[in-house]
């Protein structure tokens, strides 16, 4: 039926137990007595007869309710000598608000009284008759109109354009009573029993003959025509939504325009991520009332809301499109998550409300939470929806806004504990009640121990929690030995599904290693080259115990060639003489201790080493090399400077050629020449050199 479909789609409600007599009301017999002997007693009313009964709800779209309730009451006490026991009266219960009402019985109507009754919601009405003796029957037709109660009113049927809320029932013996809703189709039916549904053109006839104890056949009903409702748009954000309400209940529009507009942002801020609901629509509907929760339904992309301008119930509702069964498994964890929220969301806005007060341990209903599900009787409801809002809150509900958004966001994102926060290179699915208590404690700084061995886990679990608590200590203390580094995957792994059988071998294999991690740290820290990023990836990422084992040799080997590295670039980089700093620039020392130190940096440990060792061997080598550079310089200069001295001294005592008689050259004209010819720079033939005649000193 309908509400079973509403149900399983439904992501999650919130439960609000409403004072509501469900017409669980006798048939009233009243018994009058014509008895000889004085003092007898006359039968019980509800003994004395056989009763049956069959009810019909005709519900129209502009929203009537015409009820027809048939009743067939027979005298089963038989006579007693002198005595004999009739019944004069019948009556049945009906709604506050029925309208003209009307009983007849074979064509003939009856006198009808009615009166209050302890309930509001209910009054007896009773049809009164001639006596009717043993083995006599009757057929009374009772007719009556549902008015309806006003919106929020203390009484609870609802009768309008296009909704309706009302009791029906059929009171009488256990197989002899029957209730039918005949309702246009296109309304929505929800009940608080399973009806079968058979529809016929635009009509569905909705049929009940289950019976209860030994009352009859009963249920609350609700009907809602969502087209015949007043709507208004809101904006919030990027985040676009309608608002339905019933016709002409403009109160319940403002309320609900003004709070989702100043929560939404609020909610969005602490959990830390954007609205990611897929919800169009908020509606104000009667089903709430029936069924005593309110609901966040994904499928049918709404949240459906009672009639109550409840800012708790909204806020609890629109959290539900961050707390869900795709972010947090457990249905307590949901529920807890988002009660917990919408209160910090009405003490933001100054708004009102009242948390649930925690309920006793061994009170009705109580359960362990991780077993509570849907469902169930309303009092273990009452217990688990109080109990869920009492873990959380005294998990989370001292931290500042800063850190609760940090333990949500989490959640909702589905980290682990053990992972950095925001990382979502590894992924573990739907957060569950073990990964969100250990979130609380790693990201909130919270022991919530205690509170889950009290309210949460089952017995089995709870030995669980001993392990777990003998784990997370030996993880800490390893945590804390290796430095600033995370702890290896496979660790980080165990951890987070708790699965302490690995971590307890995961732990032999690293208390060793986190000896050798925390010296390479200091010793980077030391020389200040810095821990290669594959050598502590090699660490933090190791996904098994094999691969801690082959980082065991690694860290060592990493510490003795950073080591190394150090030592062959401070020599290189040491204030020395110049002689040892031109030996050290010939054999290029500077360029073989970056080259180690880049190697280092990229994890090839290999070709670091070798260039240290080459860097230490060079820096050696350079006073010496620095002195046959100086000496051969030296050498260079002296050849440099003798040998042109040499050269020199040899020319000078070259022997020189003795002339004895100088020769004039005289330029005699050539015949024919004339004598003023300017040729006397000797140029001109060698016929026209003519030798002078020598002088004489």
């Amino acid at each position: 039926m309908a509400r079973t479909d509403q149900t399983e789609r439904r992501r999650g409600g919130r439960f609000v137990r409403r004072t509501m007599t469900t017409l669980l009301v006798a048939g009233l017999a009243l018994a009058g007595l014509v008895a000889v002997p004085a003092g007898v007693v006359p039968a019980a009313a509800a003994g004395g007869i056989t009763e049956e009964s069959h009810a019909r709800y005709v519900v129209s779209k502009k929203g009537k309710v015409t009820a027809t309730v048939t009743t067939t009451i027979t005298n089963v006490t038989p006579d007693r000598g002198n005595t004999y026991y009739y019944w004069d009266a019948y009556g049945i219960g009906v709604p506050s608000s029925a309208k003209n009402l009307r009983a007849s019985s074979g064509g003939v109507d009856l006198r009808i009284s009615t009166v209050d009754s302890e309930d509001p919601n209910i009054r007896w009405a009773t049809a009164g008759f001639s006596p009717l003796r043993y083995g006599r029957s009757r057929t009374i037709e009772w007719t009556y109109t549902i008015a309806g109660d006003p919106i929020r009113s203390d009484r609870w049927a609802r009768v309008g354009p296009g909704y309706g809320t009302f009791a029906v029932f059929a009171y009488g013996d256990e197989g002899r009573t029957s209730v039918e809703v005949d309702a246009p189709s296109s309304m929505t039916f929800d009940a608080t029993a399973r009806f079968t549904p058979d529809t016929e053109g635009k009509r569905t006839v909705y049929s009940l003959d289950d019976h209860i104890e030994d009352v009859g056949t009963w249920a609350v009903v609700s009907l809602r025509d969502h087209e015949r409702s007043d709507e208004r748009e809101i904006e919030v954000g990027d985040t676009s939504l309608t608002l339905q309400a019933f016709r002409g209940d403009d109160a319940w529009l403002y309320f609900a325009a003004d709070r989702v507009s100043q929560g939404l942002p609020v909610i969005e801020g602490l959990t830390g991520s954007d609205w990611p609901g897929d919800i169009e629509v908020i509606r104000e509907d009667v089903s709430p009332q029936v069924l005593g929760y309110a609901w966040y339904d994904e499928t049918g992309r709404e949240i459906v809301l009672a009639e109550d301008l409840d800012e708790a119930t909204l806020f609890h509702e629109l959290g539900h499109a961050w707390f869900n069964e795709d972010t947090v498994r457990e249905r307590w964890l949901s529920e807890g998550l988002t009660e917990v929220t919408a209160f910090r969301v009405i003490d933001s806005l100054d708004g009102k409300g009242t948390p649930r007060k925690a309920p006793k341990r061994d009170a009705q209903g109580a359960v362990a939470l991780n077993k509570w599900s849907d469902g169930g009787n309303v009092a273990r409801e009452d217990y688990g929806y109080a109990a869920s809002y009492t873990v959380v809150e005294k998990l989370l509900g001292d931290l500042d806004d800063e850190t609760f958004t940090e333990v949500v966001r989490s959640a909702v994102a589905g980290e682990s504990a053990y992972e950095p926060a925001g990382s979502t290179e590894h992924r573990f699915g739907t957060v569950d009640w073990k990964r969100f208590l250990d979130l609380a404690a790693e990201r909130g700084g919270v022991d919530g121990t205690k509170v889950f061995r009290q309210w949460v886990a089952t017995g089995p679990q709870k030995k669980q929690l001993a392990e777990r608590a003998d784990a997370r200590a030996e993880y800490e203390r390893l945590d804390t030995a290796d430095g600033d580094w995370a702890a290896p995957y496979t660790l980080r792994r165990a951890m987070t599904v708790w699965d302490y059988d690995e971590a307890g071998e995961v732990f032999e294999v690293l208390d060793p290693l986190t000896v050798e991690a925390s010296a390479l740290q200091e010793a980077a820290a030391r020389t200040g080259l810095g821990v290669p990023d594959s050598i502590r990836a090699a660490y933090e990422d190791a996904g098994s115990v094999s691969d801690l084992t082959e980082v065991g040799d690694l860290l060592p080997r990493t510490t003795d060639t950073l080591e190394q590295v150090h030592a062959a670039t401070e020599a290189v980089a040491a204030d020395r003489d110049p002689v040892t700093e031109l030996g050290e620039r010939v054999l290029a020392a500077e360029a073989s201790a970056t080259e180690a130190a880049e190697a280092l940096a990229s994890g090839d440990l290999e070709r670091a080493q070798l260039a240290a060792t080459e860097t230490t061997e060079r820096a050696d080598r350079a006073p010496w090399v620095g002195i046959a550079l100086v000496i051969g310089a030296l050498v260079g200069l002296a050849l440099l400077v003798l040998v042109p001295w040499l050269v020199v001294r040899r020319r000078r005592r070259r022997p020189a050629a003795v002339l004895t008689e100088p020769r004039v050259v005289a330029v005699v004209a050539a015949p024919g020449v004339d004598g003023d010819r300017d040729d006397v720079d000797g140029e001109g033939t060698d016929a026209e050199r003519v030798p002078a005649e020598p002088s004489v000193s």
